[in-house]
């Protein structure tokens, strides 16, 4: 059994850790104003998407995007309380405005901008190539069995270009298993997508590299732009979440944070802001 002395002490600590932690937060001097849903509380819709969108116990987030998030609430002042969904319902949270804010990789695209307010571009995200023989290059898969993952910019292009040859996958793990079987002899996913997996495990023995650009292929030679996407009437929080990329962009910490999560710092470089049509 616990010692009394030791009991008043432990309680005392954590008293005290929590007025501390109340009073830094009662002397917090947020960069911008702007309403949110909750005041003093920013809501995040996640998915599980490692490795930009990490959710993990209680309110925690980590990942890429999960980083960012949390260096932005803290220079607001805000806490986040975090809602973990599947991708479509985490987008729908945000037009229903039952949260501020959406994260996980979400491309700035034209269609996207109709319903949501779409932030400063964060970083881009490059088209990959895994293969046991360390294709680099579109036409190097040409008359070859290639898988990739639905939903990604560079679909639409690979069709036209590899036309019954290329199989789309729900996700990457369904391709990740048909590469190790030999049932296709590539794959196409993100870069930094692939670099996660395979960390975790998967794409044994392949050769990730990131595509040379092809014309043929639009994606390779402009990579998407990835946002923070937000409730469209929001416009101040939407100033505010452009203001504040834009100084972990120039401070280096996005670049920083890419390189934390195994990603090339170069991605960083999203050039000026455009959507994708």
């Amino acid at each position: 059994m616990m010692k009394p002395f030791k009991r008043v002490t432990r309680c005392l600590s954590l008293c005290l850790a929590l007025v501390g932690s109340a009073q830094a937060m009662a002397e917090c001097k947020p960069t911008h104003t702007f309403q949110t849903l909750t005041p003093g509380v920013l809501t995040v819709a996640a998915w599980v998407f490692p490795p930009y969108s990490i959710p993990g116990t209680g309110q925690a987030l980590g990942g890429v995007d999960g980083e960012i998030i949390k260096q932005i609430a803290a220079r607001e002042c805000l806490t986040i309380k975090a809602s973990v969904l599947d991708p479509s319902a985490a987008i729908q949270s945000v037009v229903a405005r039952r949260a501020d804010v959406v994260i996980g990789d979400w491309y700035r695209t034209a269609e996207r901008g109709k319903v949501l307010g779409l932030s400063a571009p964060l970083y881009l995200d490059v088209m990959g190539i895994i293969s046991p023989q360390g294709y680099a290059k579109v036409s190097e898969l040409e008359g070859k069995r290639v898988g990739t993952v639905q939903g990604y910019l560079w679909v639409s292009d690979l069709k036209t270009v590899l036309g019954d040859d290329l199989v789309l996958y729900p996700n990457p793990v369904a391709m990740a298993q048909d590469l190790a079987s030999g049932r296709i002899e590539a794959g196409i996913d993100s870069h930094a997508v692939a670099v996660a997996s395979q960390q975790k495990g998967a794409y044994k023995g392949a050769s990730i590299k990131v595509s040379e650009p092809d014309p043929r292929v639009k994606a390779t030679e402009q990579p998407g732009q990835t946002s923070i996407p937000y409730m469209l009437s929001n416009v101040e929080l939407g100033k505010a979440l452009d203001a504040n990329i834009q100084a972990l962009h120039g401070s280096g910490e996005i670049a920083r944070i890419l390189e934390a999560h195994g990603l090339d710092r170069q991605a960083a470089d999203v050039g000026a802001p455009r959507l994708v049509e």
